[in-house]
């Protein structure tokens, strides 16, 4: 058996690139060679079994795939090395400019969106949300059959908070008009439960991943029951609006009946079975968005029932206006257009303002003892803390908590309780306004601890020897972080409840419905999702196209640096 061949020279006393890439082609046929006879002689051994072979097999042709991609990057590497002498020079300014670039430079918006349209494995998970989401909005748009539901009727401010959390399928009484408002409402009791109210719970929640992986099973189990209670509360509602569209000569009914006494029980648990199964399929599909997708799969779908709806709203506005309008002999279309264009305006202005706080960040410096301590503040790493630390989760849990008395109110007869509910607890009150902006600024502070954790955060400083100027080590760590989280929640938490509860504060004091006001949880979640999916598609990108960039550079500066130095880089 011939002898194994040394490794390719690439910077070996070669006259031309001719005569070097002839030497690589001869270096590649002997070690082609060398793996054959090396396979021959492994694979005529006596005694050996059939997985054995296999195992010999798909080593050699392993090998020879391996080699091919040295080969090739040899020949990369020698025509970086023969370039052209008098233009050299200036070939490596280039290449050290362009390194210098790679580290430092932030890419143009513009780079960054060819970057990302050019990385397969991005395209492929932006595509299979789009597919996913295409097949969810139109399941949401399609009644289910035996359900009538006129068109043109008023939503009020229960059913539109329902049929946001659904996703937008309560409005038409398809197969998600559940949606994923009740894992919402059982995610946000486990988490209640799991900061040290049961401990079994609370030792889950400071296990890892593990530990995650069970409570979030805990939780799907948790969800079971409030799909029932608000498929049950979702067939009783869209019966009871039959008292205000009644008069306006509308009438909603299921299987012929217009009112729920006139279902029988096997109706009322097909109903129920068929809206808890659409409810546990639009989880299905958040996971996989979540998983093989962008974004946060459960807010991708909230957001994509809110954006399905905004043509529709801007429509609501035209018509809305036109009413409030007076007739105005040859000006009522002016003044409708230009009311329509400050409303369009405003709109603008929130969203704006969402947008800033929204990447609005407090950065607290950190320093790294050993070699990574540094005197130069603008060297610094910073642990950043954006003003809207807890993003929209807030917003949904305390929306989902509103619905919960609307909801039970669904199961009450005619009397004083449910008078009390739809006049003291429901978003047309000014108590329940005032009730869903201080939930908002409470869920806030809970929520921002849970996704920061000081105390966690304290613990790993103390393990990775990190330290926060001018603060001692240990508990004087985390109460500072603490301090500091504090003092933004009392500035985002109770911009998210003014942002949130302004559509109710416009309706109460005009004639304008709240649905079609400008601000809401709307406006937040669309804000805060669109720029969460960014960000994950901004990761992916990152992810996959490392390996394609560390292949360029390297091959780009084999000539200037030697191999030690190359792996140094990264």
């Amino acid at each position: 058996m011939m002898q194994k061949p040394e490794d390719f020279n690439v910077n070996g006393n070669y006259v031309n690139l001719k005569a070097a890439k002839s030497a690589n082609k001869t270096w590649y046929k002997n070690f082609c060679q060398y793996y054959k006879e090396d396979y021959n002689s492994q694979i005529n051994q006596e005694n050996i079994t059939l997985e054995q072979k296999a195992h010999i097999f798909d080593r050699y042709q392993t090998n020879l795939v391996n080699l091919k991609k040295i080969y090739k990057q040899n020949i990369i590497n020698l025509k970086n090395r023969f370039v052209n002498i008098k233009t050299k020079t200036t070939h490596d300014n280039k290449n050290k400019t362009f390194l210098s670039a790679v580290k430092n430079r932030k890419k143009s918006i513009w780079q960054q969106f060819v970057s990302l349209i050019t990385n397969k494995q991005v395209i492929i998970g932006v595509f299979f949300t789009i597919f996913l989401i295409v097949i969810f909005h139109i399941a949401s748009t399609i009644t289910l059959p035996g359900v009538e539901i006129p068109a043109g009727y008023n939503q009020n401010d229960f059913v539109s908070m329902l049929n946001l959390l659904a996703g937008g399928g309560l409005s038409r009484m398809s197969f998600f008009a559940v949606g994923v408002g009740p894992y919402i409402t059982a995610q946000i009791i486990i988490q209640l439960l799991s900061s040290d109210l049961i401990p079994p719970l609370s030792r889950l929640s400071k296990q890892g991943e593990r530990g995650k992986r069970k409570l979030e099973v805990i939780t799907r189990i948790v969800t079971l029951p409030f799909c029932l209670v608000q498929s049950y509360a979702s067939i009783a509602l869209i019966l009871s609006l039959n008292s205000n569209a009644e008069s306006a000569g509308q009438t909603f009914s299921i299987w012929g009946c217009t009112e729920l006494a006139d279902l029988n029980a096997g109706q009322i648990i097909a109903l129920m079975a068929t809206f808890t199964g659409g409810s546990y399929i639009a989880l299905f599909f958040g996971d996989m968005i979540t998983k093989r997708g962008v974004g946060n799969g459960i807010t991708v779908i909230i957001l994509c029932g809110i954006l399905a709806n905004l043509f529709g709203n801007f429509n609501a506005v035209y018509h809305s206006i036109e009413g409030m309008i007076p007739a105005i002999p040859n000006g009522k279309m002016i003044a409708i257009i230009l009311a329509v264009l400050v409303y369009i305006i405003f709109y603008i202005l929130v969203l704006l303002v969402v947008i800033f706080i929204n990447n609005s960040i407090r950065k607290i410096p950190i320093q790294q003892t050993g070699q990574g301590l540094t005197s130069d503040v603008k060297a610094l790493p910073y642990l950043p803390i954006k003003l809207d630390s807890a993003g929209v989760i807030p917003v949904i849990f305390a929306s989902s908590v509103m619905t919960i008395p609307s909801t039970i109110a669904q199961f009450m007869g005619e009397g004083s309780g449910k008078t009390i509910i739809d006049s003291y607890f429901s978003l047309s009150s000014w108590l329940g306004i005032v009730l869903y902006f201080f939930l908002i600024i409470l869920f806030t502070f809970f929520y921002s601890y849970i996704q920061l954790n000081p105390i966690q955060m304290q613990e790993n400083f103390e393990k990775s020897g990190k330290f926060i100027p001018g603060v001692k080590s240990g508990d004087d760590t985390g109460k500072h972080i603490t301090k500091v989280l504090n003092r933004i929640n009392w500035v985002g938490g109770p911009f998210l409840a003014i942002i949130a509860t302004l559509p109710y504060f416009i309706s109460k004091v005009t004639t304008i419905p709240s649905g079609i006001a400008i601000g809401g949880t709307g406006i937040i979640i669309t804000v805060s999702a669109s720029i969460e999916i960014w960000n994950s598609i901004q990761s992916a990108a990152t992810t996959t196209g490392y390996e394609i960039t560390r292949s360029k550079i390297q091959a780009s500066y084999y000539d200037l640096v030697d191999d030690k130095k190359i792996e140094e880089l990264w």
